[in-house]
């Protein structure tokens, strides 16, 4: 992760360091202390200086810290705070006494026989309740607009609210009667609080008020005075006796509501100061409140964030529109529609009305329309309804450095991104662009998880036609390589926190960690950016950013596609001219082939051209690594004797030119190769040594040096399995699990575990053999590793068939290994192929 501007010697500093260690993102450390992602975000970046004790505890807890690091967090919290309480103004200085800012209510309040309007001289509203002349006018107002009859998706939140209104309705202590439905444009908000008002209704017998704020509005939002007003006239007051200021006006409309039941449904809020004049005052009372964001100022509110329609909801809503029996008879094709739609409930009603208008459409022509994004905001349009005007109206609320970041944003090719990714495409500052990010968010135009932000679909599109409209060619260009270039630079440097000897000069990450951090979050983008660098023909860069990236890929071998990325490199370097750097990418490719994707014939086609460059230009190392991974191929078909004539000869090559690391390597897949002709305890031998050396660490980075003792581990574990010590095999295999799993190497991990569990049940542990390997098969299918996955569903079968009463169990596993043997052709997978096939006709 980029260093943050706060210091490591500051408490913010501190604490995203130790959260970056532990690999937890902003939202996993909220949950796991009880605090708020925003909370933890301000205190990382310093606007914080004086958490609360309390908090630091928690976060201390959440962090697993303990003896001196523990101390060093509290006391650095504590040295933090203490000049910010002095610096302080005491609390009996600041506030203003309640006595002397509130009217009293003798002032405020008009007396029954003033409020009341003769019956003659105002005429009773419809939804008012008609008094009789000799008493004094009780007005209930029932000023809800019609709810739509369609809504969807919304059971649970109103299920909520229901449990809320029961809770007031009881008079239960420390219920909160504010309410904000929050979300972007087009999300249902007003439909929501609208159908709640009326389920809600016959629980607040002293009526339902309503009011548009119109906080969206390209004419700006109600004023509160304006508002209060008409909240008074609803409520029986005539104009003659609506006071003057918004003060008196509050007072007023608080003394009136302080007896009664209410509901008041405030909708479309722009912020909190609007907002709290028009709260009511009585504990029988609830205000719902809409709004794009979350007034996070208000106290003691319960705040309801609206998500996307699920699938199934979308459904339901086009079937309330369109009819049931159309919908029916398209089922892909009103999926197709509801994800285009993005699952916002404005795009799919508009939809709707689309084919409810037009009978003639099937629900694939439609589909079609929507299909083309340069069309799709016009496409979804309907009468006085539109995507595109929803966005529109938040939009021109911004400030223009804001709107340069929301449009600018929308070339970020990623699902989501961090603000210095932002800065970069913006070509602002860090600080800059993650102040607007968030107000982005506050304006409902935006959304976040934790300290990463992304469009939603249609708001993507929304923003690219701002950029398209408002920007020149050149400048949309320029901001589009800027942010390419950044990507590329930012990847290199991080990769490079891997190699042996680690560059790390003017690198923006502390360790390789934090550099493993940035990649795995920001893999969407820097590999977008370097298929963009490669089709522009920028092949320097591409060559230097997959050079950079191979010790990383060592230990995160399935989680990026890097037979994609290292052939990018190969064509880069071919283009360039530099066969050299050919031939290293080459025999990368040819690991990539072989080890993630389990295409041995592929990846000795990419080591032998590998291997032949490297000899015609005479670099001996690239030779030598050539045919150390070679090797490890021909070991895996079963060519033992080839393989340690491979490895012996890069053993010695390595050996000539003093690269130790190179030698080492050569040696481990030369005991590898002597276990596969089973001459274990020459392969044992080997493989401690090379355990020593690594555990020396010998330049390696410390991800790097973890991962290779940790494999080390492995190769002894199989030598001893080989000599049937299946304990001391299990125990080497437990230990490299252990740190794989802290290395984040989620593949080997499962090899580990699967190893693991073989060992268990030559044991005879049947119980713990079977539960390892089901956590193995977990994680191979994560990581989509179909070969992995026929192994260890074949292993659970040969022991659900070893015990009585399973025969059926072990049946199933053994279909499924055959199901994921697929389409994989090697030697290995036709064996167990021809093994499974054979064991199912004897079953």
């Amino acid at each position: 992760m980029p260093r943050s501007q706060v210091r490591r010697d500051q408490f913010g500093g501190l604490l995203r360091t130790l959260r970056l260690e532990r690999r937890l993102t902003q939202e996993e450390l909220a949950e796991a202390a009880g605090s708020s992602v925003r909370g933890i975000r301000e205190m990382e970046r310093g606007r914080v200086r004086s958490p609360q004790r309390r908090t630091v505890v928690l976060l201390a807890d959440a962090l697993r810290l303990a003896g001196a690091d523990r101390d060093r967090f509290v006391a650095l919290a504590r040295a933090e705070r203490q000049p910010h309480d002095r610096a302080a103004v005491p609390d009996d200085r600041v506030a203003v006494p309640d006595d002397r800012l509130a009217v009293p209510d003798d002032r405020l309040a008009v007396p029954d026989d003033r409020a009341e309007v003769p019956h003659d001289r105002v005429p009773v509203l419809s939804h008012r309740a008609e008094v009789p002349h000799d008493r004094p006018a009780v007005v209930v107002p029932g000023e809800l607009p019609a709810a739509v009859p369609d809504l969807a998706g919304r059971a649970g939140i109103l299920e909520q609210l229901t449990a809320l209104a029961a809770d007031i309705t009881a008079g239960r202590p420390d219920t909160a009667s504010v309410v904000v439905l929050h979300g972007p444009p087009g999300i249902g908000k007003t439909s929501l609080a609208v159908a709640a008002g009326h389920r809600l209704s016959p629980a607040f017998a002293g009526g339902q008020l309503f009011v548009d704020l119109q906080g969206a509005s390209p004419d700006g939002p109600v004023d509160p005075a304006e508002a209060l007003a008409g909240l008074l006239r609803s409520l029986g007051v005539p104009d003659s006796r609506v006071p003057v200021s918004t003060a008196e006006r509050g007072g007023l409309f608080r003394t009136l509501t302080r007896d009664r039941s209410l509901l008041v449904v405030l909708d479309n809020a722009a912020t909190e100061a609007q907002i709290r004049p028009l709260l009511p005052a009585g504990r029988g009372c609830l205000a719902l409140v809409t709004c794009r964001r979350p007034l996070t100022g208000l106290a003691g509110t319960v705040r309801l964030p609206l998500d996307l329609l699920a699938p199934t909801a979308g459904r339901l809503l086009l079937a309330a529109i369109v009819g049931a029996d159309r919908i029916a008879a398209e089922p892909a094709a009103v999926d197709q529609l509801v994800k285009l739609c993005g699952r916002l409930p404005l795009a799919v009603r508009i939809a709707g009305n689309r084919l409810a208008s037009r009978p003639q459409w099937s629900v694939g022509w439609l589909v079609d329309l929507l299909r083309d994004q340069r069309r799709r905001l016009t496409v979804l349009t309907a009468g006085d309804l539109g995507v595109r005007s929803a966005f529109e109206v938040s939009y021109r609320q911004l400030d223009p450095m804001t709107a340069r970041v929301f449009r600018r944003a929308s070339l970020i090719p990623g699902t989501d991104f961090e603000p210095a990714l932002v800065a970069a495409v913006a070509g602002t500052g860090e600080e800059t662009a993650a102040a607007a990010l968030e107000e982005l968010v506050e304006a409902g135009v935006l959304l976040t998880t934790g300290d990463r932000y992304q469009f939603h679909d249609l708001v993507r599109l929304y923003a690219q036609e701002r950029l398209d409209a408002e920007e020149q060619q050149a400048c949309r260009t320029g901001a589009h390589d800027q942010m390419v270039g950044w990507l590329l630079r930012r990847t290199r440097q991080a990769g490079l926190m891997f190699e042996p000897v680690a560059c790390r000069v003017d690198s923006p990450f502390d360790d390789d960690r934090a550099a493993a951090y940035w990649l795995d979050r920001e893999s969407g983008n820097w590999l977008a950016a370097l298929r963009d660098a490669a089709r522009s023909g920028r092949h320097a860069d591409v060559v230097a950013v997959t050079r950079a990236l191979h010790w990383y890929s060592d230990a995160n071998s399935h989680r990026h596609s890097w037979n994609e990325i290292f052939s990018l490199g190969v064509a880069a370097a071919g283009a360039a001219g530099s066969p050299r750097d050919e031939a290293v990418l080459l025999s990368f490719l040819g690991w990539a082939r072989y080890f993630c994707r389990d295409r041995n014939t592929d990846g000795l086609a990419a080591l032998a051209r590998a291997l032949e460059l490297a000899r015609r230009i005479g670099d001996r190392r690239e030779e030598a690594w050539a045919l150390t991974y070679t090797a490890a191929i021909l070991i895996r078909i079963g060519r033992g004797g080839p393989a340690i004539d491979h490895c012996r000869r890069a053993v010695s090559l390595f050996r000539e030119i003093g690269y130790a690391l190179g030698e080492h390597s050569a040696a481990s897949a030369l005991g590898g190769a002597l276990a596969a002709l089973g001459r274990f305890s020459e392969a044992a031998e080997l493989h401690r040594d090379v355990l020593t050396f690594y555990v020396q660490g010998n330049g390696l980075s410390p991800t790097g040096a973890a991962v290779a003792r940790a494999g080390a581990m492995m190769s002894l574990g199989a030598d001893l399995a080989g000599m049937g010590r299946w304990r001391a095999a299990a125990a080497e295999y437990s230990r490299a699990r252990r740190v794989f799993h802290r290395c984040g190497a989620t593949f080997s991990e499962a090899n580990a575990i699967h190893r693991y569990g073989l060992a268990l049940q030559a044991l005879g542990e049947v119980d713990a053999a079977a539960e390892a390997l089901r956590s193995a098969l977990a994680l191979y299918a994560a990581l989509s590793c179909p070969w992995w996955e026929a192994q260890t569903l074949s292993a659970l079968a040969a022991l659900a068939g070893s015990t009585p009463g399973r025969a059926t169990d072990a049946r199933l596993l053994r279909q499924r290994a055959l199901d994921r043997c697929g389409e994989l052709d090697a030697p290995e997978v036709r064996t167990l192929r021809a093994t499974l096939l054979r064991e199912l006709a004897e079953s």
